[in-house]
């Protein structure tokens, strides 16, 4: 026996078991897997073409990092507050950044902020001759990292050797809710801009949707 369709009266008694079951249906947590200030502190991992870092914060504002590589290379590298390279380890090479200016008073990083620190560059049969580094916060921007979204500093990077020239300029895209570089800057030739970002970002120790 054909079934009849549902009237008026039938849809509205239904409608309260209708509303039930629904708001008991899973719902995908997207803003709870994008990491903040708070959830941060206790790692998480950012992803691009293949390579990954999984960065975990440390006492003292340091941060250990995990860089994996397509290859299968790992590279382990600690980070002051996450943007000035402390040190770098892995297979083939090892380097130390050694601070010769206060690195806590460069940060926090503030928009219109200028600073400048010292540092040598070292292997572990040598040490370098003294570079200095003028950081300038140019500016701000939105960042998209998947369904995440994070404001950024635009930290212009430049460095001089012992005698004042400067060898070379980049510029750092900083989240300082997360505590970490999320891209880098780079100026091309005939005043074109290229940038190096990562492309997803999740908790530490969830994996990545199908």
């Amino acid at each position: 026996m054909p079934k009849l369709p549902l009237s008026l009266h039938d849809v509205t008694m239904l409608r309260p078991a209708l509303l039930l079951i629904i708001s008991a249906l899973p719902v995908p947590a997207y803003a709870d897997d994008c990491p903040n200030a708070q959830t941060a502190k206790l790692g998480f991992v950012l992803e691009r073409q293949g390579t990954k870092a999984e960065v975990r914060p440390s006492s003292d504002h340091f941060v250990h990092v995990v860089n994996s590589y397509p290859g299968g290379k790992t590279q382990n590298v600690i980070y002051y507050r996450g943007f000035f390279p402390i040190s770098r380890f892995d297979d083939t090479a090892r380097s130390i950044n050694i601070p010769v200016s206060d690195l806590r008073n460069v940060f926090p990083l503030e928009p219109k902020a200028r600073r400048a620190l010292t540092y040598a560059p070292a292997r572990p049969d040598k040490v370098g001759e003294l570079i200095s580094l003028e950081l300038t916060v140019t500016g701000q921007e939105q960042m998209q990292l998947g369904t995440c979204s994070y404001n950024v500093l635009i930290v212009r990077n430049r460095f001089l050797n012992a005698a004042g020239k400067a060898t070379s300029e980049h510029t750092d895209l900083y989240s300082p809710e997360l505590g970490f570089i999320l891209a880098k800057r780079y100026e091309e030739r005939g005043g074109a801009q290229s940038t190096m970002k990562y492309q997803t970002i999740r908790p530490l120790g969830k994996t990545s949707p199908l």
